[in-house]
């Protein structure tokens, strides 16, 4: 994965606004939460392909702060009725809770691609949830004005903002408030790291993965790291840790894939480049690694093959990301 600021950027703060309010709801009523999501849990194994039963326990799992295991529930509701958004929303939340944020923006998409192709709707509905989230911001403020989470809310607002030292202070909060909750760590981590401010992110990650062994997020940031600073043993067991825990995460094996050609293995690295490229075809820097190490390992007209694959996708995605003309 490049390490440009938009894609440290993208995808790093997660949606709390939508998250918070649902999770408060389990921290007052623990005792529904331990009577109720046993017996659906019963109904979900007494009627495994009825959409209801999973969906009812995978929100009901999410509202009693079980992010982790609401995700395979939802996952079957979605396979029962692929044409019901609602699943969709929850699993997106719940990956969310659990920092694991491109899952969380693909489910996300997936919702919004089934909406009708109506721009009226379209606009309504934008313009809707970002009402909804400036109530339930509100609410937040309401309901747990020192809440940690609150903190994060705010440091998203001034990075919206551009105003980063801001931002920063707010997540450093967070951390200070709730120092063995691993995702303080992680977001904080995430800001410094997109920053570039790498030795500051990377004992935050550290500390995630204490707090977190499975946080595969923060061993793949802190993976990255460890190949920006030349340490690339160190880098290649972060990332098979990682996909461990999230086997088939293309970003992983791109950064496995570069951690092991860093230590003069080649023929080992192939595999994983490939494997990254069937997950994501389109990502440029992915196809130049296969041209390097295929060089390396003595394929050279397979390298040149592959070279003129990195060189159309750069030019067809240059081609897609140029504004368009003013007209005269």
């Amino acid at each position: 994965m490049g390490t440009n600021r938009a894609t440290r950027t993208a995808g790093v703060f997660p949606l709390a606004a939508f998250i918070l309010v649902s999770g408060s709801q389990a921290a007052e009523d623990a005792a529904a939460c331990t009577r109720e999501v046993p017996a659906l849990e019963r109904a979900a194994q007494a009627k495994p392909d009825s959409f209801e039963s999973q969906m009812a326990l995978g929100v009901k799992r999410f509202r009693c702060g079980q992010p982790a295991a609401a995700l395979d529930p939802l996952k079957i509701a979605i396979q029962l009725a692929p044409n019901n958004s609602s699943p969709y929303f929850y699993l997106g939340v719940s990956f969310l809770a659990l920092d694991r944020e491109e899952e969380a923006h693909n489910a996300f998409k997936r919702m919004a691609a089934l909406t009708p192709p109506d721009d009226e709707q379209l606009y309504l509905l934008l313009r809707g949830y970002a009402k909804l989230s400036s109530a339930l911001s509100e609410r937040l403020h309401e309901v747990a004005p020192e809440s940690y989470r609150l903190r994060q809310v705010e440091g998203e607002y001034f990075d919206a903002q551009n105003r980063p030292d801001l931002a920063l202070d707010k997540y450093k909060l967070a951390v200070q408030e709730k120092p063995d909750v691993a995702s303080t760590h992680y977001v904080l981590g995430s800001a410094y790291w997109a920053r570039f401010r790498s030795d500051e992110a990377a004992p935050e990650f550290r500390t995630a993965i204490k707090l977190s062994p499975e946080h595969y997020m923060a061993r793949y940031k802190l993976g990255m790291i460890l190949l920006e600073q030349g340490h690339p043993s160190e880098a290649a067991a972060e990332f098979v840790a990682a996909l461990t825990v999230q086997p088939g995460f293309a970003d992983a094996h791109f950064g496995l894939a570069k951690a092991l050609l860093q230590q003069s293995k080649p023929a080992e690295a192939l595999p994983e480049i490939e494997r990254s490229i069937e997950i994501d075809p389109g990502r440029e820097q992915s196809h130049f690694l296969r041209y390097q190490i295929l060089r390396k390992v003595g394929r050279d007209e397979d390298a040149t093959t592959e070279l003129a694959k990195f060189k159309e996708l750069r030019n067809r995605n240059a081609r897609a990301n140029a504004p368009e003309p003013s007209p005269r």
